[in-house]
């Protein structure tokens, strides 16, 4: 381990915090300190599969104060986001955190003027940024007029975890998942102005009798709250525009892509992967396998002064703002919604 290792405290145990904490268990410039969940068989697995070196914890302000932290890693689910980016705020400790960042925009105000207050270093886990091929893409379409970005996530049923039938807790599909293409529209296209939104729900999601819940994605779940099927038209500012739809009704496949058509160009995206045509002709580029390590370790060299964290948490709350946006436009009878209507003020 590195004398300068960044010091790392993780809060939420679960689902995503497998992946960046097997990408700081391998790292010498990373060291996992300290583990925090609601559950606490669940922080002390987590700290004995990935060598934690300090405490397990239940409460994020006892490990804030009790652990030496450079930085935390926040994965928790979307309702329990606030008061924990606070909290380091306060401390002047710096945090990555996945995304949503919020599930309103009141909150994600609130949090943005806390790391503005304290200066700490931020990243957002928007991992498909730092694909080196997106890279690539975004640079190719910098110089030229684009003039559509169409995405799609169509996802074969419901994840198992009651919080995602609530939109109170979880925001829904297009504010839980689909925020990764609206933020990569984001990246490649520029900023969004105004967003139409549609909603609906088609399937049948009441529980039959009999019906055994399977352990990955159900066709069926009581209190089911959040539309099942979304589509958004956006307009950016740059006169580009956009479209979005996804689902997730139980079908056979999950499926998420995204493309952009430009002046003299096409990209096709595919995961972290990616497909250019343009007058040469078209070229595949594939990312390598550890590719969704980049946006921790981005953030980390920041927080150890090696760098910048190149996707903050403005810019979570940027792409936070899109989601909200599309369901703001099905509150007012599908009327355009402008951003900077609903955006916090400074952004």
């Amino acid at each position: 381990m590195d004398e300068m290792a960044v010091r790392l405290g993780f809060v939420g145990t679960g689902g995503i915090a497998n992946r960046h904490l097997t990408c700081a268990q391998k790292r010498d410039d990373m060291e996992i300190v300290a583990t925090c969940d609601v559950v606490m068989n669940l922080a002390q697995q987590a700290a004995e599969k990935y060598g934690a070196s300090g405490g397990s914890y239940t409460d994020v302000v006892q490990m804030l104060d009790s652990e030496e932290l450079d930085a935390i890693v926040i994965c928790t689910p979307p309702f329990a986001h606030g008061d924990i980016e606070e909290a380091a705020c306060e401390r002047g400790i710096h945090f990555f955190v996945e995304k949503p960042v919020a599930v309103s925009m009141e909150l994600a105000g609130r949090v943005l003027k806390a790391v503005r207050d304290s200066g700490v270093i931020t990243q957002v886990g928007y991992m498909f940024r730092k694909s080196e091929p997106i890279i690539k893409a975004q640079q190719i379409l910098s110089t030229r007029a684009i003039a559509m970005v169409q995405a799609h996530y169509y996802m074969p049923g419901l994840p198992n975890k009651g919080w995602w039938t609530k939109m109170e807790l979880g925001g829904g599909q297009l504010v839980e998942q689909a925020t990764h293409m609206l933020d990569l529209g984001r990246f490649l296209a520029g900023d969004v102005k105004s967003v139409i939104g549609k909603t609906s729900t088609v399937h049948d999601w009441s529980v039959p009798e009999g019906y055994e819940e399977p352990k990955g994605l159900v066709a069926h779940k009581e209190g089911f709250e959040i539309p099942d099927t979304t589509a958004l038209i956006l307009e950016y500012e740059s006169g580009a525009m956009g479209t979005l739809s996804c689902s997730l009704v139980p079908q056979v496949k999950w499926d998420n892509g995204f493309k952009v058509i430009a002046e003299g160009a096409m990209v096709t995206i595919d995961g972290p992967n990616v497909n250019y045509t343009n007058e040469d002709g078209d070229v595949s580029e594939q990312a390598p396998a550890d590719w969704y390590d980049a946006v921790l370790v981005e953030f980390t060299d920041a927080v150890a002064g090696k760098g910048e964290a190149t996707i903050p948490y403005e810019e979570g709350v940027k792409s936070l703002a899109i989601s909200l946006a599309g369901y703001e436009s099905v509150k007012r009878g599908n009327a355009p919604v402008e951003l900077a209507e609903i955006m916090p003020a400074g952004l």
